[in-house]
């Protein structure tokens, strides 16, 4: 499409781009969302401090880790489903040993 014809159907073809365009970057934004693992790692860490430091008992550690862990799981099924790189080595949950992969 030459540049005159893009001026002179703008005003038709402009909604229907703009639309295309938002739709893509709330597309990503989720995708982000669904992805990012980090909020996770960082809960894991709280809660290993947290044993670590006194205030919470080995079966309040090993519930709550367990709870963390299947969110892991579900952000790599997200990465994984959408062709993402998953890094590190299999979710395991301590005294759960169904769910290991």
């Amino acid at each position: 499409m030459g540049l005159l014809s893009s001026i002179l159907l703008a005003p038709f073809i402009g909604p229907w781009d703009g639309t295309m365009w938002t739709l893509d970057k709330v597309r990503r934004a989720v995708e982000d969302e669904l992805t990012d693992d980090s909020t996770i790692k960082e809960d894991l860490m709280r809660l290993q401090l947290e044993l670590e430091a006194g205030d919470i008992d080995e079966d309040e550690y090993l519930e709550r880790e367990k709870a963390i862990m299947l969110r892991l799981r579900e952000v790599r099924a997200w990465r994984e489903q959408l062709g993402m790189s998953v890094g590190g080595g299999p979710v395991r949950v301590a005294r759960d040993d169904d769910n290991a992969r």
